[in-house]
């Protein structure tokens, strides 16, 4: 994927300097809204994803020159839910080393919590009509966790930011400036002072 554009914070002039920015909590919740929206239906058995347990890993957006790198690392554990018109089955499963390296990752550690008519049936569609799914829904996830970085409203508010801060930073200045002129106007006015004093005293 292309480099998107960038916003660093404020005191990165530019976005030009390294800055690592932390884009965990948005990332667990693209995944977790897309491992819910999967859904297989073969035969007369429906099989959805019905809780996303845990998810451990983190995802940080690095900024650069203006542009940006994503970089993140998952592990998740889903609570699945089977069901034709007679029978239930439920269980759990693993998404082992979800990455943007090659958006790549592994399903183990299915299981169902009780034996059923459907339960193997159920399994055995988690491990490839489930995984199909789930591969098809992460082909996006990096483009939509850097577009939260790049998009336009946010960089053009970045951007009035910057301005803002700019502006009082020169104005700070400014008046650093104006102080310091006053601060040295008035320490000469001084010297002139003792100095006539002196010239005063030593005439006497």
């Amino acid at each position: 994927m292309a480099k998107q554009q960038g916003a660093g914070s404020l005191w990165n002039p530019n976005s030009w300097h390294w800055e690592e920015k932390n884009y965990t909590p948005i990332s667990k919740q693209l995944i977790e809204s897309k491992i819910k929206s999967c859904k297989v239906e073969s035969g007369d058995i429906t099989l959805f994803n019905q809780e996303v347990k845990s998810i451990t890993g983190d995802a940080q957006i690095n900024i650069r020159k203006g542009k940006q790198v994503l970089i993140y690392d998952f592990d998740i554990e889903v609570e699945w839910h089977g069901v034709n018109k007679d029978h239930e089955a439920e269980g759990t499963y693993k998404i082992k080393d979800l990455n943007s390296l090659d958006n790549d990752f592994e399903l183990i550690h299915i299981s169902c919590n009780t034996k059923t008519a459907i339960s193997d049936k159920c399994k055995d569609l988690i491990k490839k009509d489930m995984f199909k799914k789930l591969k098809e829904a992460f082909t996006t996830l990096m483009q939509e966790i850097g577009q939260y970085e790049s998009d336009p409203e946010k960089l053009k508010k970045d951007q009035e930011a910057r301005r803002i801060a700019e502006e009082q930073v020169r104005l700070a200045k400014e008046q650093n400036g104006e102080l310091k002129e006053k601060i040295f106007y008035e320490q000469k006015l001084k010297e002139q002072q003792m100095k006539q004093e002196f010239s005063q005293f030593a005439q006497k």
